[in-house]
């Protein structure tokens, strides 16, 4: 092999190395709670003689609340695209992905109705009512 060559095959070598190594560093991390398992209060088993100190209590009311989602996005980034004024992307690291979800909950289920057939007239035509708790 003449010298030109090698220096050639050096040069796509480190390239090829340099770009492995920024693609390396350039994912995230997952959190540490992502690979562990679900905690549930009274789990763990007891020390001899201790006393399981309770869950502290709270003067609130669980509620059943409404969410509306348009979009889960694994491979893209939200902030390249403009979304609709009522919605906000939350990144969830153990799933690796961003769910783009109206930024109000309403108890009222017929206000989610109303504003998921909104985003359909815009354009979000997956768009779906998810259900979670609130505390009032």
């Amino acid at each position: 092999m003449g010298y030109q060559t090698q220096t050639t095959m050096k040069n796509v070598l480190t390239l090829l190395l340099l770009s492995a190594g920024l693609v390396l560093s350039a994912q995230v991390e997952k959190p540490a709670y992502c690979e562990e398992g679900p905690v549930v209060y009274g789990s763990f088993p007891a020390i001899q003689g201790a006393t399981r100190p309770p869950l502290p209590r709270f003067l609130t009311t669980p509620t059943k609340a409404y969410m509306v989602q348009v979009a889960l996005l694994r491979y893209t980034d939200p902030s390249e695209y403009p979304f609709h004024p009522s919605l906000v992307a939350r990144y969830r690291p153990c799933e690796n992905l961003w769910v783009v979800e109206s930024r109000d909950s309403f108890i009222d289920r017929a206000e989610a109705v109303r504003l998921r057939e909104e985003l359909k007239v815009a354009g979000y035509g997956g768009a779906f009512i998810t259900d979670l708790i609130a505390y009032q």
